[in-house]
Formats: structure tokens, C-alpha cells, sequence
């Protein structure tokens, strides 16, 4: 599952007003327990295991990119809900730190990602479902740009720029952590 690798103890959980939450795979009756996360690697089937989901060091650290897997900073995300709504989490990387958040940026076409200073943004509302994704895999969304677009790979012959595209069978949306 999704998430899966998370140490959660005492410390990390939290209790959510909603029945169930396939995406962490844990059922309380009449709550549910979700994990704030450790860091974890996101990887797609489209670029395969040796490629995660990075920030580009060059001083303004905001820009994402699919580079080599490696233990480096950029490439560790934590998945965070406090203070989103119900369901939904705020991506942070250990490179950029506790006040910066994957979001979307609102220019009229609302498809590039940029890290950008956390707030109160349904940009940065992520949400994550496995419907119609192979096993072990997930669709990212946000709130900002709503259930038909999804966290994607462009498809370029380089295959190392994301994108909110519109959500299909497409191997570059479907991500795992490990």
C-alpha cells in the first residue's frame, strides 16, 4: 500500500472524522488513524524504479523534476495533513523544508507544479486514489484543479518534466513510494 513504509506509532497518528481510508490501509471503526508521514521516495511505472520525483538545486530550489534516485534530500517527500481538509495532504521534501509545498501554479492553463510557500492553496491539497491504477500504484489530484487532472510525466523522449494532465491509463500517473 501506499504509504505502507511509514513507522506509525502514538506519535504519528492522527484521528480523521471519516469512516475508512483505503489509501494508508488501516480501519478504525468511526475514525480513522492517519499517519503524518517520514519522508519517502515517489516513483512512476512510466520513468520505473530508477527515476524518483525531485527538486532542481540551482538556488531557487522550487522547480520538479524525475532524476536518478539517489539519497538526496530533494527526493524525500512527507505527506502532511494538518490543517488541509479531510483527505487531502501537503507534499514537502526535506531539501526545501517544513515551509514550502508541491503546488500548482495559477496562471490560466493551471497544469505546471512549482514548490511554492504553504498556505491555504487547494493547490496543495493533495489527494491520492488507487481507482483503476495497477496494485501498489496511485493517482495524484488536487483540489485546484479538481478529479479530471492528474500529477503526470510528459512524454517527451527526455520523460523527466511533470505536468497536471488530464486523468487516463497513462503509466506516468501512476506513482508508488518507497
Amino acid at each position: 500500500m501506499f504509504l505502507s513504509n511509514l513507522k506509525i506509532s502514538k506519535h504519528v497518528l492522527r484521528l480523521a472524522s471519516v469512516v475508512t481510508v483505503s489509501l494508508l490501509g488501516i480501519q478504525v471503526i468511526g475514525a480513522v488513524a492517519i499517519a503524518q508521514s517520514n519522508s519517502q521516495q515517489l516513483q512512476t511505472r512510466f520513468t520505473g524504479a530508477n527515476k524518483c520525483l525531485d527538486i532542481v538545486n540551482d538556488g531557487f530550489n522550487n522547480q520538479l523534476i524525475m532524476a536518478d534516485c539517489g539519497n538526496y534530500s530533494g527526493q524525500f517527500w512527507s505527506f502532511d495533513s494538518d490543517g488541509t481538509p479531510p483527505g487531502t495532504y501537503r507534499l514537502r521534501t526535506q531539501f526545501t523544508g517544513a515551509n514550502k509545498c508541491l503546488d500548482i501554479v495559477n496562471d490560466g492553463f493551471n497544469n505546471q507544479l512549482i514548490m511554492a510557500d504553504c498556505g491555504n492553496y487547494s493547490g496543495q491539497f493533495w489527494s491520492f486514489d488507487s481507482d483503476g491504477t495497477p496494485p501498489g500504484t496511485y493517482r495524484f489530484r488536487t483540489q485546484f484543479t479538481g478529479a479530471n487532472k492528474c500529477l503526470d510525466i510528459v512524454n517527451d523522449g527526455f520523460n523527466n518534466q511533470l505536468i497536471m494532465a488530464d486523468c487516463g491509463n497513462y503509466s506516468g500517473q501512476f506513482w508508488s513510494a518507497r
